[in-house]
């Protein structure tokens, strides 16, 4: 289906209305004003037939206090909602101060546990404990001064020197060994 488009306005000859009165004159203008085409539904930007603007509530004097009978209720569960809101900001708060809590124990915990163990390394790591001077070794320690250098030693004191230093070496072995064990029983019993 071809459309053939024409332009009536560049046509040479208007339509004149000569020899009539004018009254006629006036009538046909105002008719032919009347009767302009208007353009097509799918080119106007909006319809005649819908209105453009939405319609506005009546004002009336319950809406204007409130909503009416809801209001209790629409507060009343406003107010639910928020203090439910609070409790569980406060328990969620709660909780993670309670964390902290426990990781603050449980670092105090391990720096005491280590602290005992640093102690029991260092009484370990000792090689002479400081022992009680009793009164056969001052007298030893006395008659050794007395000993001059170019003094030779006999050789039962050569022998007896050497049994005292073996009993010592001895003994701190024995506590070494006794530290050792009580250190691995520790750390046993901490795993």
């Amino acid at each position: 289906m071809a459309v053939r488009m024409q332009d009536l306005t560049k046509q040479p000859e208007r339509c004149t209305f000569s020899g009539s009165p004018p009254e006629e004159i006036s009538y046909a203008e105002a008719f032919w004003h009347s009767v302009r085409l208007q353009p097509t539904m799918e080119s106007r930007l909006v319809s005649s037939d819908i209105k453009q603007r939405l319609g506005t509530k009546k004002i009336t004097s319950k809406s204007s206090v409130g909503s009416g009978p809801n209001t209790k209720d629409g507060a009343s569960k406003l107010n639910e909602f928020f203090l439910r809101a609070r409790a569980l900001d406060q328990i969620a708060e709660f909780e993670r101060l309670r964390r902290l809590a426990e990781l603050r124990l449980k670092d105090r915990e391990t720096l005491h546990q280590r602290r005992s163990e640093r102690i029991k390394k260092e009484e370990l790591s000792r090689d002479k404990v400081k022992k009680q001077l009793t009164q056969d070794d001052i007298e030893e320690a006395k008659r050794l001064k007395k000993r001059k250098l170019g003094e030779a030693y006999s050789i039962e004191e050569m022998i007896r020197e050497l049994d005292l230093f073996e009993q010592r070496k001895e003994a701190e072995d024995i506590e070494k060994g006794r530290a050792t064990v009580d250190a691995e029983d520790a750390g046993c019993s901490q795993g």
